[in-house]
């Protein structure tokens, strides 16, 4: 069976590659591949002349004019052996950038969410402190965009910022219980209104001694927040404790044991069932 290949067919046929493979479909004739190169598509030599007196083409009657497939394989570039190891490498290296960009996407997501959810604790335990010192609803009111710089402000501006508190404004600082609040980078923080932050350990041993030096603190979890208050009898402090928080105008309370109790997933367990009480309603 001679085989020539189709840019040599429609060379000899004096027409486009394409026109020909259009005429040997409509004529029902198969293309055949090289056999040693299959990317040569070839046509038979009777499927050839076939094709010429269906539309009226002539072929050249020397051999000469013919080219053989091995001289039409000598033309085609040659295939590296390396080129399939190439190949594998820039699809090995796609995925990784596609790996690194949905890592980078989900690392941006995860901070973005973590600092508004810090902010919210923030202004949530602000609304707390001023609700007990006030005894009264909240109003909020909007944050400056900025930090008041003294030297941008008039002198009046300036001084007020900048002024000293008052003594009632000093003892309400005072009368704050401490802070115990979820930070950022996944620690609890432990804030005192006199000593400033304290390095204190979770559930340690100098943990639960703090707890039995203190009449009520403050929680701010992940799951929710509230006020702990030490429970008396009889005018005197009992080692038992007990979590409030107001909700829409209305004091919820839940038992939280003895000092010993107070580790931190009972402390969010507890703020997690208060917070529930807020979503239902």
């Amino acid at each position: 069976m001679a085989l020539l290949p189709l840019m040599t067919c429609a060379q000899l046929l004096g027409i486009h590659p394409k026109t020909l493979h259009s005429w040997l479909k409509e004529a029902n004739l198969p293309l055949a591949c090289h056999p040693t190169d299959a990317r040569i598509k070839c046509v038979e030599r009777q499927h050839l002349q076939e094709v010429a007196k269906r539309h009226d083409r002539s072929l050249p009657e020397q051999a000469s004019a013919l080219v053989s497939p091995e001289e039409h394989v000598a033309c085609l570039p040659p295939t590296t052996a390396t080129e399939p190891d190439l190949m594998q490498k820039l699809s090995s290296l796609e995925a990784r950038v596609t790996s690194l960009q949905e890592h980078l996407t989900t690392l941006a997501l995860a901070l973005l969410a973590e600092r508004e959810g810090s902010l919210e604790r923030r202004l949530a335990t602000l609304e707390a402190i001023t609700a007990e010192l006030v005894g009264g609803p909240i109003v909020a009111a909007p944050l400056p965009r900025q930090p008041i710089d003294a030297s941008t402000c008039s002198s009046d501006a300036a001084r007020s910022a900048l002024r000293t508190l008052n003594p009632a404004e000093q003892q309400a600082r005072l009368r704050l219980p401490p802070l115990i609040e979820y930070g950022a980078d996944g620690r609890y923080v432990i804030m005192s209104s006199l000593e400033g932050e304290l390095s204190l350990l979770p559930e340690s041993a100098e943990w639960f001694e703090w707890l039995a030096s203190l009449s009520s603190f403050r929680f701010v979890g992940q799951s929710g927040r509230f006020t702990a208050y030490r429970e008396s009898k009889g005018g005197k402090p009992t080692r038992s404790w007990s979590a409030h928080r107001s909700i829409h105008q209305q004091r919820y309370k839940c038992t939280l044991g003895v000092t010993n109790h107070l580790t931190i997933a009972w402390l969010e367990q507890a703020a997690a069932l208060l917070q529930a009480k807020a979503i239902t309603l």
